[in-house]
């Protein structure tokens, strides 16, 4: 996955303040000992990218999907308006990932809010740190109930290629998940909670089987 990511680094004056207004971490807690995950989203809480941010000398690095470096930093250069930020892509240097980070792909690009994708139990949220893009879909879920879907690990052994954002099936044919990302006969799946208990299969030809590990 590390050749799959890249780096934007955020800079400036204005670094700091700019992030905190579209992320939902919060960026006042990252330091040079200590990193985070998060995530940018849309005006409906939808995750558009997760990210690990890390703390430069002039600002942040996020690390991030390549597949989706660019959409991001439009998204940044449109909200920058008169901020002292500038926003440039990077070298990728070896950095020591969380191994259990969900990473998203133009396929599954905004379509989770992001407890779906279990980062509030990563400390990828903050409920406390005030207003930024999407905030209120995000509280709301948080607040005002129990979240319905989350993010698992499942195994599947099949010859034919499970793409990102498949769709997942109970016993009687109802979708209740999608999948997030699938690679060496594991699956990182979308999943409502209610259905893991239920004999699951991928939206596939070949009907294959999924079988839960565990929530990630």
């Amino acid at each position: 996955m590390l050749n799959d990511l890249s780096v934007l680094a955020v800079t400036g004056d204005d670094a700091a303040a700019f992030l905190q207004g579209q992320t939902t971490c919060d960026v006042n807690e990252i330091n040079e000992n200590k990193m985070g995950c998060g995530a940018f989203c849309n005006p409906k809480g939808r995750v558009i990218s997760t990210f690990i941010l890390l703390k430069s000398e002039n600002g942040f690095l996020l690390v991030l999907p390549e597949s989706l470096l660019l959409t991001v930093q439009e998204r940044l250069q449109r909200y920058k308006l008169r901020a002292k930020v500038e926003i440039t892509e990077t070298d990728l240097h070896a950095f020591d990932l969380p191994e259990n980070m969900p990473w998203l792909c133009p396929e599954t690009s905004e379509q989770f809010i992001p407890q779906w994708l279990n980062l509030d139990t990563l400390g990828g949220i903050s409920f406390t740190k005030g207003c930024y893009t999407g905030q209120e879909i995000v509280a709301r879920t948080h607040y005002l109930g129990e979240v319905k879907r989350r993010l698992f690990v499942a195994r599947c052994e099949t010859e034919l290629e499970i793409a990102p954002n498949c769709s997942i099936l109970d016993e009687k044919g109802a979708t209740v998940g999608n999948v997030l990302v699938a690679q060496n006969g594991l699956v990182q799946c979308v999943l409502h909670v209610e259905a893991q208990n239920s004999a699951l299969r991928l939206n596939l030809p070949t009907q294959d089987v999924l079988t839960l590990v565990g929530i990630l």
